[in-house]
């Protein structure tokens, strides 16, 4: 099972560039899930990531738009000392 610590070494990879792809936001997408299931916010953070699209596109979120939200998550989480 993925930890809290393990997230944020996973949107640490990819808000840097390491790893901007639809599989690494996947990873983190199911993690948060599992790890945060009854936080709204955190909710709203993985459905972002279920539409993320390096490019974006119509109703999709592109790179730029996911690293931001990524930052603001990880800030949230590590505020409500669950990370």
């Amino acid at each position: 099972m993925i930890m809290a610590f393990d997230i944020e070494k996973l949107i640490q990879r990819f808000v840097s560039g390491a790893d901007t792809s639809i599989e690494a936001a996947g990873e983190i997408e199911v993690a948060l899930d599992n790890l945060f299931l009854g936080d709204d916010y955190v909710q709203q953070t993985v459905e972002m990531l279920a539409m993320y699209r390096p490019e974006g596109g119509r109703f999709l979120f592109n790179t730029a738009a996911i690293t931001h939200r990524l930052i603001e998550t990880l800030d949230y989480v590590k505020k409500t000392n669950r990370a």
